[in-house]
């Protein structure tokens, strides 16, 4: 996932996302409170879901990496402006229409404003390297 917001990018890899609604279609991120991705969904409204390659496991980690600087040769700018991982199998660029706080996340709804779907099987844990 990633947002931007005064021209900073932030991203995470997420374990998983939810689809909450077909019409509208809606979808739901969790985010710990404190992360960059967080404070940036916040400030811009907006935020981009990757979903990435089975071909992509690395990209996978290098967005993992907690406090790591931001993988930009990863992405490519798009969707009117939004960032987005460069060969996703999948990508959701949302509009932030509700965010709740739960616990030590914000659960963050997003409308999909556009979907681009290039094919393909997406990665999975078992397509990581073990550790």
């Amino acid at each position: 996932m990633i947002a931007e917001a005064d021209d900073r990018p932030a991203g995470m890899t997420l374990n998983s996302f939810t689809s909450v609604s077909l019409d509208p279609l809606f979808v739901l991120v969790s985010l710990g409170h404190g992360s960059r991705t967080l404070a940036a969904t916040a400030r811009s409204g907006r935020f981009t879901v990757s979903v990435l390659h089975r071909g992509q496991p690395q990209v996978a980690l290098d967005f993992a990496e907690r406090g790591a600087p931001f993988p930009e040769a990863h992405v490519s700018r798009r969707y009117h402006g939004n960032l987005a991982v460069t060969g996703a199998a999948a990508i959701l660029a949302c509009r932030v229409v509700q965010t709740t706080t739960a616990g030590d996340h914000d659960l963050v709804l997003g409308e999909v404003d556009e979907i681009e779907h290039g094919g393909g099987d997406p990665v999975s844990y078992t397509h990581l390297p073990p550790p």
